[in-house]
Formats: structure tokens, C-alpha cells, sequence
């Protein structure tokens, strides 16, 4: 029996081939068009800056200080800086000696007083007009994940005047983004206390009171706090940037007071904060930056040690290593080429990126949220050339290509009614984390803000974890970063599952007052760097020692080997048994 033919597509002839060569250089040309037509002007302001003050200089070298002073006297204004923090300390100087009003608090988190004719903001929150801008840590333009928002402020803001607080070395990222005000002013600045490198190491029984110590994950800090526990027994706290808000202020306050010997903390405590700390120490000079384990550069080294000695708050400053935590070996000379550039006499590493350049809808050229994609990457395409003479260079737009393509699928079904193309723009701009495992919870808050536009039912547990029942400070803390992600939502999209942007603030504080509870224990039986199995000494970030964790086996005469004292790997450090928490109520 013969099979039957299989019918060939039919070869394409030149007339063919011709056609597709037409039609592909039409689209291209089509595409050229839409860039051409929808390719907007560099941001520009109308009204530009009467005069510009540039305070570049170290650490600890005023330069904050005399810029709020020129905020107080004028009266009008706005202080932005890239930490919530920072805009809590300068909110309590100002308010401390101004009327009672006269300053305002907006930090994305909270509003207090925002109408007041001074406001002390995190910088995605700063006014694009007014009489004074002071910009805090200006340098943090070049972050790749939010120096877009500096450049915008920058290059688009309508003051009077501004006052640009930066390391020196930044001073040429700046510069061209203020090329057109009247008046541009350099002031140097010089740190105003010394800071020594302390020739040998210190060992945890010997470290004193009004220290910070730094390590770089979560678990060595609570591994480095366990160590200095044993010898200063409740006084010592941690600070890292997943613990809530509140709970960061309160270990702050804690430690300022007194109440806390050593504070034992993450590079959050380089971002400009001011604690009364007279040596800070290192327990590691290697980070892992997101893609790789890297030793610190010179800058960040100075961010940190610049923390000792604070002018008005101590005496001279000290810098130096800690010894005696089993798996830490910090470096004593990075550390001491970070206090050279701290004191001013190096130039420091920073990388010398140009500002971030992002796009705004109205830049976009799009018509429907399905045109998003497509004209995202039209628009960087276009910005590459249009900035490749100027000192910026365009924001990568892939993660809100992948957001909108995350999208498009809901919108096929009823929620398409309600998937407009603003409300799109507005979800995928949302401030909560795309990073797995985080990525998940952006797309079920998207969808549950999209449910409740087409009028559809949506579970209040979906938006907001209830507060744990006897949990853990990890879960407090997971909670916690639920309850923030809940707020930024419900501002932008009030009444999802009934919900508002308050509720979201109830959860996050009874959060963080659990924690703050839980504090003191969780540090002092953290487990100290030991072998979960054995008890030899092994570095915080393993919990068996490679002896212990060696696979299950049996030497000849039929006992265990390798893998512990019964052939078994411990389990890892972190791992939980037993069921989960229930949860309560917010009643």
C-alpha cells in the first residue's frame, strides 16, 4: 500500500522573495517613524535653578548640617534623601527648633504634616518645584535600581535654589545635569574629627561600649551578636535592612541612649545615619552584591568607617577589624584604605556611571497597555542614541517589559474591561520588589487591584497577612514586608478587599513591636558559629562542619562514617520543623 504524498509548501519565487524584502524594510522604516514621531525631548525644565551649592567632601565633614541650616533660614523648601532615616533626622532637627507645623514628613510609609512649608521626604516623594531643594547623598544617581529618580529631580526639578550633598567624586555625574542655572557654587568640605586605624585586631571580649560592628547578611550578624553576647550580655543589638521601619529607629534610639553597648549591623548603617559611635569595626570586608561575592570597594568601606567618631555626638573616631568569630577574616588593609578616603586623603572607587534616564507614559507613545512592551523597548532603543553625547545614559526597562508581559494574560478574560492603559502603567510602577521569590506577590497585588476594579471579589488575606501567633522574628519579619508591599497598593489603589493603606500600617507595627520583643532572645541563642553536629568552630553561614556533612557511609566494620555521629547531615541552619504558625485576626 503506498503512502500517500506529502503536500511541500510551495517554493517561495523571486516576486516572492522580493514582496518579503518590501514588507520587512517598510516595518523598519515604520518603526523608524514611530521612534522618530514618538521619541520625546530629553527632560528639560522651564524655569532653571538661580543658584546651585555643591557640598562635596568625606564623611562627618558638615555637609548636611550647613545645607538644613540654609533650608531653616529660608523657610520654604524641601529636604530628600534616599533612606526614610535620614528623612526622620533631619524631619526631628528641623521641627526641634522651627515652629510647631512648619515641617512635614513623607517618606512613602508615613505623612505628617505634608502640606508644611518645609518637607522632609525620601526622594521618590520630592515636589518637582519649590523654593530650596536639598538633596541628600546625591551620588546614589548612578544606583541602578533608583538614580532614575535623582536624574528626574535633577534634570526636570523647578527651585529656586539647590544644594547638592555628595562625595567628591560624584561631582562630575552631577555637574552637567545643573549646567543651566544662573549660579553654581562649590564648597569643599573637611571631615571635622579624626579617625585612626587601630594597629591590631580586637577580639570580642574586648570590644567597648559606643561600637558599631559590621557584617553583611542577616545570619552573620546574628552569628557575630551571638559571640559578643556572651560577654556583654543584652547589650548588644542588630540592625539590617529587613527588619520593619520602626523596629530600625527603635534599635537606633536604643543604642544612642545608651541603653545598648554595641550595635552589631549590616552596610545599612553607611547611608548617612548618625549614631554616637566612637570605633567602628569590621567582621567581614566581603559582600555579596546581588550577582557575586565581592570584596568591598574603597567607597563603601569609607561609607562605613566614616560612622566613628561623629562630630557633636563623640570624640575622635577609631577603625579597625574584629577577631575571634570562627569563618570571618576581614581584611585590616581594605579597612585602612577605606579610612584614607573616609579622612579625605584618597580618591575613592566610585563607579563613574551617568545618571539614570526612565521613561514617563507620556514618553511612551503607546495607545493600550498591550502597545507597552513594544513601545518600552522602542523608547531605550531611541534613548541610547539620543543621550550617547550627554552625561546620563537610559535606565534599563526590562524588568517593566517583563511586569506589563506579566499582566497582558489577566487582561484577556473580564478584567480586560479594567486593564486600561494607565491603570497597567500605574501597577507595574508599583514599589514592590520583582525579584523571585518576591515576584509572586507583585502579580497576585496586581490582580487583586484589577479584581476589584471590575468589581469582583477579592480575599483580604490575598492582600494582607494576618500578624503571626508566636512566630519566629524571620516570620515577624516576612509579615512585615507583606504589610509594606499591602501600602503600596492601597495608596495607589485604596479599597482593595475592602482594605486601606491604615490597616496595612496596623500589621507592620504590630510587627515590628513583636520583634523589637523578641530581639534580645533570638540574638542570644543564635547559634555561635558552631557545628551543629560536632561543636568545632565553623564560619555562620553553615550549621555542620564538612566532616559532619559528608554523605552517610559505613567504614568496614560496619559503623557510621562521615556525615555526623549517627551517619545523618543536621539540617540546615534556618530550617523549621513542625507545622507553621496559625495566624490571628486583626481585631
Amino acid at each position: 500500500m503506498r503512502r500517500p504524498a506529502v503536500e511541500r509548501p510551495p517554493v517561495p519565487t523571486t516576486a516572492d522573495r522580493a514582496a518579503e524584502r518590501d514588507a520587512a524594510r517598510a516595518e523598519r522604516r515604520a518603526q523608524q517613524l514611530w521612534v522618530e514621531d514618538a521619541a520625546p525631548e530629553l527632560p528639560v525644565r522651564t524655569t532653571p535653578p538661580r543658584r546651585v551649592v555643591f557640598h562635596l567632601g568625606p564623611t562627618n565633614s558638615g555637609k548636611t548640617h550647613e545645607s538644613l541650616q540654609a533650608l531653616a533660614a529660608t523657610g520654604s523648601g524641601v529636604y530628600a534623601a534616599p533612606l526614610r532615616q535620614l528623612a526622620h533626622e533631619a524631619y526631628a532637627k528641623l521641627a526641634a527648633g522651627l515652629p510647631e507645623g512648619a515641617v512635614g514628613l513623607s517618606t512613602g510609609e508615613e505623612e505628617v504634616h505634608p502640606q508644611a512649608a518645609i518637607l522632609c521626604c525620601t526622594v521618590e516623594k520630592a515636589p518637582m518645584r519649590g523654593e530650596l531643594l536639598v538633596l541628600d547623598e546625591s551620588h546614589w544617581i548612578a544606583d541602578p535600581d533608583r538614580g532614575h529618580h535623582w536624574a528626574r529631580l535633577l534634570l526636570t526639578g523647578e527651585y529656586r535654589e539647590m544644594h547638592l550633598i555628595a562625595a567628591a567624586e560624584a561631582h562630575p555625574q552631577l555637574a552637567p545635569l545643573v549646567s543651566d542655572a544662573g549660579d553654581v557654587e562649590v564648597v569643599h568640605h573637611r571631615r571635622l574629627s579624626r579617625l585612626d586605624v587601630l594597629r591590631a585586631p580586637v577580639r570580642t571580649p574586648r570590644v567597648r561600649p559606643q561600637t558599631l560592628v559590621v557584617a553583611f547578611s542577616r545570619k552573620t550578624v546574628y552569628a557575630v551578636a551571638a559571640e559578643l553576647d556572651r560577654h556583654r550580655p543584652g547589650k548588644v543589638g542588630v540592625l539590617y535592612g529587613a527588619l520593619p521601619p520602626a523596629t530600625r529607629r527603635e534599635v537606633i534610639e536604643r543604642f544612642t541612649t545608651g541603653e545598648l553597648d554595641v550595635l552589631v549591623t549590616t552596610d545599612v548603617i553607611g547611608h548617612g545615619i548618625n549614631v554616637p559611635a566612637t570605633t567602628v569595626l569590621f567582621a567581614e570586608t566581603t559582600k555579596f552584591d546581588g550577582t557575586e561575592l565581592r570584596p568591598l570597594r574603597s567607597w563603601e568601606a569609607a561609607q562605613i568607617a566614616g560612622r566613628a567618631g561623629r562630630y557633636g555626638l563623640t570624640g575622635h573616631g577609631t577603625v579597625g577589624v574584629l577577631a575571634g568569630v570562627p569563618g570571618l577574616r576581614p581584611s585590616a588593609a581594605l579597612v585602612a584604605v577605606g579610612a584614607e578616603v573616609a579622612r579625605g586623603e584618597r580618591v575613592s572607587d566610585l563607579p563613574a556611571r551617568g545618571a539614570r534616564l526612565r521613561p514617563e507614559l507620556e514618553d511612551l507613545g503607546a495607545f493600550e497597555a498591550a502597545d507597552l512592551p513594544e513601545a518600552l523597548v522602542r523608547w531605550e532603543a531611541w534613548a541610547h542614541t539620543a543621550t550617547r553625547d550627554r552625561a546620563m545614559t537610559p535606565d534599563d526597562v526590562g524588568e517593566l517589559v517583563l511586569r506589563v508581559r506579566a499582566l497582558l494574560p489577566l487582561l484577556r478574560g473580564p478584567l480586560g474591561a479594567v486593564g486600561d492603559l494607565r491603570t497597567v502603567w500605574r501597577l507595574v510602577q508599583l514599589p514592590i520588589d520583582y525579584e523571585p521569590p518576591r515576584r509572586t506577590r507583585w502579580l497576585v497585588l496586581a490582580r487583586a487591584a484589577l479584581r476589584h476594579a471590575a468589581g469582583l471579589p477579592v480575599r483580604p488575606e490575598l492582600v494582607l497577612p494576618d500578624v503571626p501567633v508566636g512566630g519566629s522574628v524571620e516570620e515577624f519579619e516576612q509579615a512585615a514586608a507583606a504589610a509594606r508591599d499591602a501600602q503600596a497598593l492601597l495608596r495607589q489603589f485604596p479599597g482593595v478587599a475592602d482594605l486601606d493603606a491604615d490597616d496595612a500600617a496596623w500589621v507592620e507595627e504590630e510587627c515590628a513591636e513583636a520583634i523589637s520583643e523578641l530581639l534580645p532572645d533570638a540574638i542570644a541563642v543564635s547559634r555561635s558559629s558552631a557545628c551543629a553536629e560536632c561543636g568545632t568552630a565553623i564560619a555562620p553561614w553553615f550549621s555542620t562542619c564538612r566532616p559532619c556533612s559528608a554523605p552517610r557511609g559505613r567504614g568496614r566494620d560496619g559503623h557510621p562514617r562521615a556525615g555526623g555521629r549517627d551517619g545523618r547531615r543536621a539540617p540546615r541552619s534556618g530550617s523549621r520543623q513542625g507545622r507553621r504558625p496559625t495566624r490571628s485576626g486583626r481585631g
